[in-house]
């Protein structure tokens, strides 16, 4: 029963991510050239929105009692930043954050009892905060050499 849960979580959300990742694909290369133009308003939330997801993600090793507050508090405001999102520029920086905010959703339903899928899992969450640190205008912490 968990591990159908698991799937269809898992499926529902890889949906998304997929799709949204096609319509933004197009646009990395671009990312480094191209200024985006948003409101002060939609900046604010999107940076408190990535901040959120942040936090959730720092806390989605520990329980579920930890875990769902910060949980809901990224839900919450990813959905103000889904419905505030106006321009083009904006909805690509909402589809960013939601798409980091499922990546690292589906990585804690996989775990890391499955080795191989969840190194996968974790490189794709990686490469979903890159994506949406780069569509603020923030700058992506290089990873450090291994020891």
């Amino acid at each position: 029963m968990t591990l159908t849960l698991a799937l269809s979580l898992w499926l529902a959300l890889a949906g998304s991510a997929f799709s949204a990742q096609s319509s933004t694909d197009a646009g990395t290369k671009s990312e480094k050239v191209a200024k985006v133009h948003l409101s002060p308003k939609f900046r604010e939330l999107a940076e408190d929105a990535l901040d959120a997801v942040d936090r959730a993600w720092g806390e989605s090793a520990k329980s579920d009692e930890i875990f769902e507050p910060a949980k809901l508090e990224a839900e919450r405001l990813m959905q103000k930043l889904r419905r505030a999102a106006a321009s083009s520029d904006e909805k690509k920086i909402s589809v960013a954050v939601g798409r980091f905010f499922g990546q690292f959703q589906i990585c804690r339903v996989i775990g890391p009892a499955d080795i191989a899928p969840h190194e996968q899992c974790l490189q794709e969450e990686r490469a979903a905060r890159g994506s949406a640190l780069r569509a603020l205008g923030r700058e992506t912490p290089q990873p450090s050499p291994a020891k």
